[in-house]
């Protein structure tokens, strides 16, 4: 079975209270593996591409390596190690950061921005964005206004991308400098998605996307009974992951 097929609204969920459950752990080894089995279950059981996950990954690597370097060498160790290094002049703080408590503070930092970076990755490259929406309005009793506002949004981002490269081409043309940080480009994107956003806006109101009434839908999401079984694996592979697991 792919991901793809499990309800978003409930892999949402799960998601978020993984995420919270996972806010009062100070385990390594359960961040570790909490991250391993989201890369894993997206590389067996999804449509993502490899390349895909890497190209996303190489920011979150980066930041955890910054969140470890961080504890490592300001970290408050609180052992007696500390007190003991300190006077040993010979030895560099950095060696003498990685001996003491500071090290585990360092781990502990950087395997749980891991672990919520492979939640996230994990929810973002299985989820179909229309099948989250549509989900949010049925199991979630989202309003229809909303629902569809937020899908205009979303693709109308692709447009703004393409306006954008074409103004800074059309001011290419004219001789117009804009540099990379230039801000008349963005200015002239920005107005250009006002107008086209309040043409959506018109657009919905005509046809009745104002939430006072009923309406109909031609597809319409529900919790399957695998939906309940991927909810409880993973609070429950958590919670017993922070009851069993020493490190």
């Amino acid at each position: 079975m792919k991901l793809e097929n499990l309800n978003p609204s409930v892999k949402a969920a799960a998601v978020m209270i993984g995420a919270i459950l996972l806010s009062f752990s100070y385990l390594i080894s359960l961040n570790l593996i909490l991250f391993m089995l989201c890369l894993a279950g997206l590389l067996l059981f999804s449509d993502a591409r490899p390349s895909r996950i890497g190209k996303i990954l190489i920011p979150a690597f980066l930041a955890a390596f910054g969140l470890f370097m961080m504890g490592l060498l300001y970290a408050k160790g609180n052992s007696v190690t500390d007190a003991e290094l300190t006077g040993i002049s010979g030895v560099p703080y950095a060696v003498r950061a990685a001996m003491s408590q500071n090290l585990r503070t360092a781990l502990q930092l950087s395997t749980r921005l891991l672990a919520f970076a492979g939640l996230g990755i994990f929810f973002a490259l299985s989820t179909n964005g229309e099948d989250f929406i549509f989900s949010l309005m049925h199991q979630c009793r989202l309003s229809p206004k909303f629902a569809y506002s937020i899908l205009a949004a979303y693709n109308l981002m692709p447009h703004m991308m393409r306006e954008y490269q074409q103004v800074r081409t059309a001011f290419a043309v004219r001789g117009i400098p804009a540099g990379p940080l230039s801000m008349k480009p963005l200015f002239t994107m920005l107005v250009n998605s006002i107008r086209w956003s309040s043409s959506v806006a018109m657009s919905m109101e005509s046809k009745g996307f104002s939430g006072k009434r009923n309406r109909t839908f031609y597809r319409i999401p529900s919790v399957k009974w695998y939906d309940i079984v991927f909810f409880a694996v993973l609070i429950v592979g958590i919670l017993a992951g922070m009851v069993f697991l020493k490190i």
